[in-house]
């Protein structure tokens, strides 16, 4: 059973509390997240961005307004978990990373993204152009499945959804016309 409130934004994810199961006041907030590029998962949650703070997902009790885990020895260097320390050293980032087709056509850049909270995996991409930073155009929504790799400067998916329908637009004319 899939329920709304399993997909989360990224944009919704920051700022996010999270607190000691039974504490009322929260120990800090989300500030970044960290998604391994090789299977999409997230493996961290960073709280303390100059001191590399993080949170690993299996450390979560629940999610719901805010982050419950068990007490503040949950918070951990970033440097502990080797994973996390590999994929922040190679540079790779999802969130304002470019996006190209496998053909090379640039697609924009990933404006947000959405994660499933059960499973913390990447769902789907926001992507889309910008100019000087002040609109974004041509926006669309790309599936974690579309995804071919993700490099440190580019996101490369599978052929446009623009092209795609044009093929099947064109095979349905070729169709009518044996037809007559």
């Amino acid at each position: 059973m899939y329920t709304k409130d399993m997909e989360r934004f990224y944009s919704k994810i920051l700022g996010t509390p999270v607190a000691e199961d039974d504490a009322m006041r929260p120990l800090t907030t989300i500030k970044d997240i960290v998604i391994d590029p090789e299977t999409g998962k997230v493996i961290a949650f960073i709280v303390n961005l100059s001191k590399n703070l993080i949170i690993t997902p299996m450390d979560i009790l629940s999610w719901h307004d805010s982050i419950h885990v068990h007490d503040r020895d949950s918070i951990i260097d970033g440097s502990e978990v080797l994973r996390v320390e590999n994929v922040q050293k190679s540079g790779v980032r999802v969130i304002h990373n470019r996006v190209e087709t496998k053909d090379g056509k640039y697609l924009g850049k990933v404006a947000d993204l959405s994660i499933d909270s059960h499973l913390m995996d990447l769902k789907k991409l926001y992507v889309a152009k910008g100019f000087l930073g002040l609109f974004r155009y041509e926006s669309r929504i790309i599936p974690a499945k579309n995804i071919i790799e993700i490099l440190p400067e580019k996101i490369v998916v599978k052929e446009d959804l623009v092209t795609v329908k044009q093929e099947q637009e064109e095979k349905v004319v070729m169709e009518d016309l044996a037809a007559t």
